[in-house]
């Protein structure tokens, strides 16, 4: 990252030939910047990001990045200015609220250079929301950057932000998924198709096969996962992902073939994927 007094501005990602997508204006990638001292401090486990990587995937959102920072509006828009220039939208979480460690906005309106003033809609969605307590503090919540548009997916006091492509989502979970939940059909896209295959052999037999399956498949993402845990089901689980749904299961298929005839049917325990019925979720 740069340093505090010298912040780049963000160039705006383009999407590549391969990135499929439904629309022109669906998101083919994404970033996510999770705000608070809390969460650096280990004071508050983040909840967001787990649950925003599981929701994007099926969305066909490529999650590219996510940054931790805490409440110091500098760092936050130069995270801003780091995930903008590597994802089409970004998503933080934290940081909105009338206490005096909830700088997002006026971080966003920095590092877009924008200045902050109340939005006049919002000014009295807190009213109504807080009637007799609302006070100065509660008020702060109504400044935004200039130009910001509010989106109201939802029945809720506060919106989410967009600033250019910032999308700005409260830090409580629940409050996040409510609104993430209302929203999230903006995004959608042609989804991921996953592949899941479980091995009764170790990584290093793995290993050469799946550089093999990176070569001869060039279209999907490969994963591997090994468990280390007394019982475990399996001792590797290996994931082939692609939004196309033949090359998840010629390069799945592939994958078997090559385990079945070096190593023996019995060392392939489980296979699921597109068009194959799921086995049960092992522990």
């Amino acid at each position: 990252m740069t340093s505090k007094n010298e912040l780049r501005r963000p160039t705006i990602p383009t999407r590549t030939e391969d990135q499929s997508v439904a629309s022109p204006t669906t998101p083919a990638s994404a970033a996510v910047v999770a705000i608070g001292n809390e969460l650096l401090s280990g004071k508050v486990r983040d909840e967001n990001l787990t649950y925003l990587a599981a929701e994007l995937r099926p969305l066909g959102v490529d999650l590219r990045l996510a940054l931790v920072v805490g409440d110091e509006p500098a760092e936050i828009a130069d995270a801003i200015h780091y995930a903008s220039a590597r994802a089409e939208i970004v998503i933080t979480t934290g940081g909105v609220g009338p206490t005096h460690d909830d700088v997002t906005l006026a971080a966003v309106a920095q590092a877009f250079d924008l200045p902050l003033e109340p939005v006049p809609s919002l000014v009295e969605a807190i009213k109504t929301h807080y009637g007799e307590k609302t006070n100065e503090a509660l008020l702060s919540m109504a400044l935004a950057p200039r130009g910001v548009e509010l989106i109201q997916p939802v029945p809720f006091f506060l919106p989410v932000f967009k600033v250019k492509q910032v999308y700005v989502f409260p830090g409580d979970p629940s409050a996040l998924k409510l609104l993430f939940n209302g929203w999230k059909h903006e995004l959608a896209g042609v989804p991921y198709e996953i592949a899941r295959l479980e091995f009764d052999l170790e990584e290093g037999d793995l290993a050469g096969h799946l550089e093999a399956i990176c070569a001869a498949h060039p279209a999907v993402s490969v994963g591997s996962y090994p468990r280390f845990d007394p019982g475990r089901p399996y001792k590797v689980l290996v994931t082939i992902e692609c939004k196309d749904t033949s090359q998840v299961r010629a390069a799945a298929g592939d994958l078997a073939t090559r385990i079945t005839r070096d190593f023996g049917a019995e060392r392939l325990l489980g296979q699921s994927g597109p068009g194959e019925q799921a086995p049960a979720p092992r522990r």
